[in-house]
């Protein structure tokens, strides 16, 4: 686990939980997330805190007051001109998911396009990229996790997820990974970042930038990875 560090620096740190990018308990954050920023800024000399918050909130925060910085989000063209970017810290497939067992045959995204719900959470990737698409069947929540409680009861007939996290999201939710079922019907690639608000200078945005990719040449970011990512 990593603490949440004491002292305040240039910026107010927003984090998202998005396991296994982002854990949050009891006021401590731990994760690939918090682990790459504390490692950056060793680097940088920063010392901001990193500090929980819920997505909406942050989503809207950061866009709206100075000196934020906000991780992890995933990096979309809807997206694009509200944020200064340093990444990707992560990246993979994103697919639509079913109930386990359920008849629904999801092949195309026109297949996606045809069933009668999708749940996406309000403002999330997930529900602005699929309505960047033409998407008229989306069922809007407050949280990932009632999206995923949603397709458990049947209540909606898919989830767009991560290949790669909705293991963990899912069972951050309390819910069983086993009741989820990947269709072969995969949006796209995406990759989170992180996100400042747009009066951060852009020297501070480099320098962030070269830490991480320094962090990335020398085997530190593949090792947290390793260490945090278990497959």
């Amino acid at each position: 686990m990593l603490p949440v560090f004491a002292h305040a620096g240039d910026y107010e740190m927003l984090a998202i939980v998005y396991p296994p990018l982002v854990y949050a308990e009891n006021g401590r954050l731990w994760g690939v997330a918090p682990k790459v920023v504390a490692e950056i800024q060793k680097i940088v000399g920063d010392d901001s805190p990193l500090r929980e918050t819920p997505w909406l909130r942050g989503y809207d925060q950061a866009q709206k007051m100075p000196k934020q910085g906000m991780f992890a989000i995933v990096r979309i063209p809807e997206r694009e001109k509200l944020f200064k970017w340093v990444g990707p810290i992560f990246g993979e497939g994103d697919y639509f998911f079913k109930h386990k067992g359920a008849a629904l045959q999801v092949q195309t995204l026109d297949d996606a396009r045809r069933v009668p719900r999708i749940a996406v959470r309000k403002d999330g990737y997930t529900h602005q990229t699929l309505a960047a698409r033409g998407f008229d069947n989306l069922d809007v929540g407050p949280t990932y996790e009632s999206s995923y409680l949603k397709l458990v009861e049947d209540r909606v007939d898919l989830v767009l997820m991560g290949e790669r996290t909705y293991y963990y999201m899912v069972k951050q939710a309390g819910l069983n990974p086993a009741e989820f079922e990947r269709t072969n019907c995969k949006l796209g690639d995406s990759t989170a970042w992180l996100a400042f608000s747009l009066d951060v200078p852009d020297e501070a945005i480099r320098e962030w930038q070269n830490a991480l990719d320094s962090l990335k040449a020398n085997g530190v970011y593949q090792r947290i990875m390793d260490r945090n990512f278990q497959p």
